[in-house]
């Protein structure tokens, strides 16, 4: 007779438990039906919808550009050109449809390559470029393949037209994973920086060392006193 009772008891907690699963079921935003409309397969669909849901991206940053070329791909490389772009750092992206489509690109070419997308990478110390920001001021706006701090630089640093020609400077041989962070604090010691401009590989979203990894404008009137200081600072 007890075990009846536990048994009818378990029995009954069972029954009360499974619409508990129901509800704990993956809630949709109001752009997933779209998504599907547009084509997207349902895991796709989802996957890009958790995206909105984080608040990373809403769906209106993405142009109907992206959502084509996210439909061409098979569901195995779309879920994961959206996982490596949820997880990308999208807080100084300005066009992150634009972005999307790179990440997009890069795996493409690797698959080309035959080289595994990488699902993560190491980047920069974000609190330190937040931190860098708000002491100088200047804006960061990052694509798959450049970061660019400054151009223009706040108002309170200058005023005035865009330096011409004479002003840029590039600078290569800098380790591949030196960001602004430690940059910028080494540069303005020769004078106001115009903008910098970190030229990024793809393929590991690792800065280029090459001739090309850095170019940066400095203000016209400085031209002379920033060569000759930088000379001394880099050597």
């Amino acid at each position: 007779m007890a075990a009846d009772e536990v048994n009818g008891s378990s029995a009954q907690v069972r029954e009360e438990e499974e619409p508990m699963e129901v509800t704990a079921e993956c809630e949709h935003t109001e752009n997933y039906q779209t998504l599907i409309d547009a084509g997207l397969p349902q895991k796709v669909a989802e996957s890009l919808d958790n995206v909105f849901s984080t608040g990373l991206v809403a769906y209106a940053d993405l142009d109907e550009r992206a959502i084509d070329a996210l439909r061409e791909f098979n569901e195995e490389g779309a879920l994961s050109v959206l996982l490596q772009f949820k997880e990308s750092d999208l807080s100084h992206v300005q066009n992150k449809s634009a972005f999307l489509c790179g990440v997009m690109k890069t795996y493409r070419q690797r698959e080309k390559q035959g080289n595994k997308v990488q699902e993560s990478t190491k980047g920069p110390d974000e609190s330190k470029i937040k931190a860098l920001l708000e002491r100088t001021g200047y804006t960061l706006d990052v694509t798959t393949g450049q970061r660019k701090y400054g151009g223009p630089p706040p108002e309170e640093v200058f005023q005035g037209a865009q330096p011409g020609i004479g002003t840029e400077v590039f600078v290569g041989k800098i380790p591949r994973d030196l960001y602004e962070d430690e940059l910028v604090p080494l540069f303005e010691k020769a004078g106001p920086i115009w903008d910098l401009r970190l030229m990024m590989d793809p393929l590991s979203v690792l800065a280029r060392s090459l001739s090309q990894s850095h170019s940066l404008s400095f203000f016209l009137s400085y031209n002379k006193l920033f060569l000759h200081k930088l000379r001394s600072i880099w050597s």
